[in-house]
């Protein structure tokens, strides 16, 4: 009684282990849908410290801020208006929020994504119609 009970145990093992093994949850290629050579966003910005990651989310808001009023002024969406380089956007928190405390970050941050959902608005038809959205 004890062999057929070992055989299924070994057999639904086997089972759920080749499963699993297949089950490779992916989100799509590291390569962007528009604009595929954008700069990559900064080193320090990828490796930050969870701790520090509002810092981090700060300058990504600022940027997309940045690219997506770019367009919006310009009337175009060229991908070196909408995907300029991280460089302004890194001087700018380096030279006036990165001595912030945490509180101050979020609240800079959520002006960033006010700009950015208002620049949006303007920007988002312009890239759609040059097929860059």
């Amino acid at each position: 009684m004890i062999r057929p009970t070992l055989i299924i145990a070994t057999l639904v093992s086997a089972v759920a282990s080749g499963a699993a093994a297949q089950f490779i949850p992916t989100l799509g290629s590291d390569t962007p849908r528009v604009c595929p050579d954008q700069p990559a966003q900064p080193e320090w910005i990828e490796n930050i410290e969870p701790r520090e990651a509002h810092t981090g989310h700060l300058v990504q808001m600022m940027y997309r801020a940045q690219g997506l009023q770019a367009v919006a002024e310009a009337g175009s969406c060229s991908c070196e208006t909408r995907f300029p380089s991280w460089d302004n956007a890194q001087e700018y928190y380096f030279e006036h929020y990165s001595a912030l405390e945490r509180f101050e970050v979020q609240q800079r941050t959520s002006e960033y994504r006010r700009a950015a959902n208002d620049a949006r608005k303007i920007a988002q038809p312009i890239c759609e119609l040059e097929n860059n959205w």
